[in-house]
């Protein structure tokens, strides 16, 4: 009976340590942060509770979630700035040759790093979409480039 009484009272300690440690409140406050969207905050979140034990898994998890979150994120980011600077090149109507290079950069560009993005992430189905609107602007503007270089 002791023996049992012993082993309950060693699983009860585990469960109070691993719950009240601080690595796990920071994961659930990473976890947290994740589901508000507050990706960069809980990527920062996780990795304190990683740093505090190397061994949790979930802030491993929110941590490597974060971060996919963060560079889609900073792709769709830079996506948007590039499309902005094709319309300011694109609005006169007319293309010097530089122009016309910096256009056709700009998409060898964004299709390099999408196929690089793709590999390491995950985009979530609203992230999808809008890298799928990139891309089919981004083919037909390439599509516009070739049909000038002939």
């Amino acid at each position: 009976m002791r023996f049992y009484i012993g082993i309950l009272v060693v699983f009860l300690a585990l469960v109070v340590y691993v719950y009240f440690s601080i690595s796990y409140q920071l994961g659930r406050e990473a976890q947290r942060e994740f589901n508000r969207g507050n990706y960069q905050s809980a990527y920062e979140l996780a990795t304190q509770a990683l740093e505090e034990d190397p061994y949790n898994r979930s802030a491993f998890g929110i941590a490597n979630q974060a971060k996919q979150r963060l560079n889609i994120q900073n792709f769709l980011n830079n996506a948007k700035e590039s499309q902005q600077e094709a319309f300011r090149i694109l609005k006169d109507g007319s293309l010097t040759p530089e122009e016309y290079l910096r256009l056709v950069w700009m998409v060898e560009e964004f299709s390099r790093k999408l196929r690089a993005l793709l590999i390491l992430n995950q985009p979530n189905a609203q992230e999808d979409k809008e890298l799928k609107q990139y891309e089919m602007w981004f083919l037909e503007l390439k599509a516009r480039l070739d049909s000038v270089k002939k």
